[in-house]
C-alpha cells in the first residue's frame, strides 16, 4: 500500500504528517524546497512538484493506492485537485479522502466560491467512479483563529461571521478522521460531517476562549464592508480570495444555527475536542508565544 498526502504542511495536512511520518508507505507531495524543510523528517518519500502540473502529478501518483486530497482556496484549486484525483484514479488508486466543507442549509443561502469549489471537485470525482470516496465536511476550523491570537490575548475576538451559532471543530480531529479513513481496511466512506461537541455563538466561543486562557475575552462583530475587504487586501489576499471569503462569511451570517456533525464519534468512537480544550492547549500556547 502507498498513500499520497497532498498539502502535507496545510492546516489539516500537518497533523496528518505528524500522525504518518513514521510510516515508510506514505508519500508527500510538496511544492517547494521551503515546503520540504517545513515537512521535517519522514520515513516515507517526499516528492517535489506542483499539483497543477500534469507531469509532476503523474510522477507523484505512480503506484499510489490511497490519496488524501486537499488544496487551499485559490484560483487553481479546482484544476489542481481534479488533476491529482483523476490522475491517481488512472494510476490505480482505489481510495480518495477529500477535504471538503460543510454545506450550508436554510433559506437565503447563496452560492459561494469556497463551498462551490469543493462541490465541483467532489462531483468530478464521483463522476469518474472513485471506488472508495470519503468527503470530509468540517465546520469552521478553530485553528483559523490562531492568527488573531495576539488580539485574543488582549481581550478581543473580532470576527465577521455574525450572530449565528456553529459547531467549531479542532483540525486535529479532522486529521484523525482522515488518517482513520486512509488506513482502515473498510472505511466509513461517503460524506462525513465534522464538528465540535456543541453549537456556539461567537460570544459563547469568546467565553470558551476566556475560560481556557484564564483572562477576559469579548466578541466584536466585524462588518463585511469595504474596510474589511481593504484589510484583507492589505494582508496580501487577491480579489478572488477576498470575494470568496465574503461569500462564505455572508452565508455564515445568513444560516443562523448550524447543526452538529457526528463524524468524529462515528469514525473514531470518541467525543470531539471542545473549544475550551482547544483554547487551553493550542490557543494558550500561541498566546504564550505571541
Amino acid at each position: 500500500m502507498t498513500i499520497l498526502i497532498t498539502t502535507p504542511n496545510g492546516s489539516v495536512g500537518r497533523h496528518l504528517t505528524d500522525a504518518l511520518r513514521h510510516r515508510p508507505d506514505v508519500r508527500y507531495l510538496v511544492r517547494s524546497e521551503a515546503g520540504v524543510k517545513a515537512l521535517g523528517t519522514v520515513r516515507g518519500e517526499v516528492v517535489r512538484g506542483d499539483a497543477a502540473d500534469a507531469a509532476d502529478v503523474r510522477a507523484a501518483v505512480a503506484g499510489v493506492d490511497r490519496l488524501y486530497l486537499a488544496h487551499p482556496f485559490a484560483e487553481d484549486q479546482i484544476a489542481a485537485e481534479t488533476t491529482v484525483g483523476l490522475a491517481a484514479l488512472e494510476a490505480g488508486a482505489r481510495r480518495i479522502v477529500k477535504l471538503g466543507a460543510r454545506p450550508f442549509t436554510g433559506d437565503g443561502i447563496a452560492p459561494d466560491p469556497v463551498t462551490g469549489a469543493h462541490d465541483t471537485i467532489t462531483a468530478r470525482l464521483r463522476g469518474a467512479g472513485v471506488p472508495e470516496l470519503t468527503v470530509l465536511q468540517p465546520d469552521r476550523f478553530l485553528q483559523n483563529f490562531l492568527p488573531a491570537a495576539a488580539s485574543i490575548a488582549r481581550g478581543t475576538l473580532a470576527d465577521p461571521a455574525g450572530p449565528g451559532a456553529r459547531g467549531y471543530v479542532d483540525v486535529r480531529d479532522i486529521a484523525a478522521v482522515a488518517v482513520a479513513e486512509l488506513l482502515a481496511e473498510r472505511p466509513v466512506g461517503g460524506e462525513i460531517a465534522l464538528s465540535g461537541p456543541e453549537v456556539l455563538t461567537l460570544p459563547q466561543l469568546a467565553d470558551r476562549f476566556a475560560a481556557g486562557l484564564g483572562r477576559p475575552v469579548r466578541y466584536v462583530d466585524v462588518p463585511l464592508d469595504d474596510a474589511w475587504r481593504a484589510e484583507l487586501a492589505a494582508r496580501g489576499a487577491g480579489p478572488l480570495v477576498v470575494d470568496g471569503l465574503h461569500g462564505l462569511y455572508a452565508n455564515y451570517r445568513r444560516e443562523g444555527v448550524a447543526g452538529l456533525g457526528d463524524g468524529v464519534s462515528r469514525v473514531l468512537g470518541r467525543r470531539p475536542r471542545s473549544a475550551a480544550e482547544f483554547a487551553a492547549d493550542v490557543l494558550g500556547s500561541a498566546v504564550s508565544g505571541s
